[in-house]
């Protein structure tokens, strides 16, 4: 037999039949015949080899008694230089395969499917790039369109229907926070203020009005010049020092001469307040401290009273104060003329300019609880410990509704024993600051020389803060008590 006769068929790597290309126009169909059962199933070069045990019996029994004869017919030099030729043809097979793979894995045997199925993480690494940037732009989009409120609602992976667990903030403290401001219960105070002066402008005329304005301008001025000279930050717009001119004018009678008060304006704001470090540095109530300054030195003209507006008096049909045509007289708490219990509460009697008026400090008192800016605690305790004490050393039952009601009782216990900073922050130290502000009051208007005590208990209890703070400290919650 010649050798232009034979026709020789090997078994590439991938296992598909190729022909010499000498014989390639006579072998043609079977060349294809071949090739389309390879195709199908193998994919990669790799995988043909493991395959190639599994191929169908029937190929390769009729393949078996061909692959032999031609082997060993092959010339040496025949085989060796098809072997470039091989390579290059299984890359272009392989290629194929891939386009073609969809197609293939519907017509594979179910075992060598199962067999496969470790190797898809290997198969998912050798997908074309571009087809995993399409999936990866796909995703985004439905993310930007999904809405943002669906996005959180969506419980994490791997939970189920669990509820999404509550997100914590970090954060520098106060961790609870107010929109109130010094400046703003500053002003809450002068706006429950001013009933009162209206009231005292309507029983002592104008002078009342320019006595309180007297007294206001220099707090507010001496405030100003301290603390430019001293170059400090200037702090007239938190409305403390025209809180502490007002204050100073309720406690002075409309008849004081003003330079009297401007005098005890700059004492309350440079000596009691300034000199201790300014607004939250004073260890007592500064309108307080310059009544009993003015006082202590000038005793007559602060008890100098006028006698109030008759109008009021024919208004209600009183007479008590109707026929009086004196300039100066004694208040019903130094021994002078009685009044009843409306004509004190309404503010038909003599005192000081702001504490005449019990209905229209009421007012007042009752905008600051609903501004939340004070609370009942103080009032209450300072109030009823002074009606008490005063029935236990010898005031008649029936005279306690007219002694509550007389002198700065009310003006103290709602606008100056609750002063934020000379008065004590602990419950229960308030409760005991009140209790010896009310017995202290008590105490000097029955046994003592001056008519009136409230400003003197305050300013004693005041000192005591800091002591009652320290001795009234609450228990820390969910601490157990010591054994020892």
């Amino acid at each position: 037999m010649d050798e232009k006769d034979l026709k020789v068929e090997v078994p590439s790597e991938n296992g598909t039949d190729i022909e010499t290309n000498e014989v390639v126009s006579e072998n043609v169909e079977e060349v294809k015949e071949v090739t389309e059962v390879d195709t199908e199933t193998v994919e990669t070069a790799s995988e043909t080899k493991e395959t190639k045990s599994e191929r169908p019996v029937r190929e390769r029994r009729e393949r078996a008694p061909i692959e032999p004869r031609e082997r060993s017919e092959r010339p040496v030099r025949e085989r060796r230089s098809r072997v470039a030729s091989e390579e290059e043809t299984t890359t272009s097979e392989t290629t194929e395969t891939k386009e073609s793979g969809e197609e293939a894995s519907a017509e594979r045997p179910a075992r060598e499917r199962r067999e496969r199925t470790p190797r898809e993480p290997r198969e998912r690494a050798e997908r074309p790039a571009r087809e995993r940037r399409e999936r990866s732009t796909e995703a985004s989009v439905d993310s930007e369109e999904k809405p943002v409120s669906e996005r959180r609602e969506r419980p994490a992976r791997g939970r189920g229907s669990e509820e999404p667990q509550m997100k914590l903030f970090v954060g520098s403290s106060p961790h609870i926070r107010s929109e109130a401001t010094v400046s703003t219960v500053m002003r809450d105070v002068v706006i429950a203020l001013i009933p009162t002066l209206l009231a005292g402008i309507y029983f002592f005329g104008l002078r009342a009005l320019l006595v309180t304005l007297v007294s206001v301008a220099f707090a507010v001025g001496s405030e100003y010049v301290y603390e430019k000279l001293t170059h400090r930050p200037i702090t007239i717009n938190d409305f403390s020092a025209v809180i502490t001119g007002m204050l100073l004018a309720f406690n002075v009678p409309a008849t004081i001469p003003y330079w009297m008060i401007a005098l005890g304006s700059m004492f309350a704001i440079i000596i009691v307040k300034q000199l201790y470090g300014g607004l939250g540095m004073n260890f007592m109530n500064p309108a307080l401290a310059a009544r009993a300054a003015l006082l202590a030195s000038f005793p007559t003209a602060m008890s100098n009273y006028a006698p109030p507006n008759s109008g009021i008096s024919n208004l209600i049909n009183s007479s008590t104060y109707s026929s009086l045509d004196a300039t100066t007289f004694a208040t019903p708490l130094s021994k002078g003329t009685q009044v009843n219990f409306l004509e004190a509460f309404i503010g038909v009697r003599g005192g000081c300019i702001g504490e005449v008026s019990t209905i229209c400090l009421l007012i007042g008192a009752a905008y600051l609880l609903y501004r939340g800016v004070i609370q009942l605690r103080i009032p209450l305790v300072f109030i009823s410990t002074t009606a008490v004490v005063l029935a236990l050393t010898g005031t008649a039952i029936a005279d306690l509704p007219v002694q509550v009601l007389m002198g700065g009782l009310i003006l103290g216990a709602f606008f100056m024993a609750t002063d934020y900073v000379s008065a004590p922050v602990n419950r229960k130290a308030q409760i005991f600051f009140a209790m010896g502000c009310g017995i202290i009051t008590a105490l000097i208007r029955n046994f003592g020389n001056l008519p009136e005590g409230v400003s003197y208990s305050i300013l004693f209890m005041n000192i005591f803060t800091p002591l009652l703070e320290k001795y009234c400290v609450p228990k820390v919650f969910g601490e157990g008590r010591v054994k020892k």
